[in-house]
């Protein structure tokens, strides 16, 4: 870790991180439910201290990831392989359902 990467860090308490991803699925809603449908089970079991919710707000499926770190937590490796196995997850279902994903933000 740079130096002042550390610093900043060592000086932080109780930090939260805080991730919203939305992707533009569909113009009727359709694919964006049953995507929010088939990732429900990804948010068991997740690693504690990390939270997910997955909603849709009509053609959109939103993604809002949020991590509590403290100091020297180890527990952002685990949050970023989180967010990069719910995008897979979402690639795979478009494939799968024949939809090109709009975009994601």
């Amino acid at each position: 870790m740079c130096t002042s990467i550390k610093a900043v860090w060592e000086g932080m308490q109780g930090v939260k991180v805080r991730v919203t991803i939305r992707v533009e699925v569909d113009e009727h809603g359709k694919a964006a439910t049953s995507m929010l449908e088939s990732l429900l089970p990804d948010n068991i079991g997740i690693p504690e201290g990390l939270s997910i919710d997955f909603h849709t707000d009509g053609t959109s499926l939103l993604l809002i990831f949020e991590v509590s770190l403290e100091e020297g937590d180890k527990r952002i490796s685990s949050f970023i392989y989180t967010i990069d196995e719910v995008l897979e997850h979402i690639s795979t279902m478009a494939r799968v359902m024949d939809i090109g994903v709009d975009e994601i933000q």
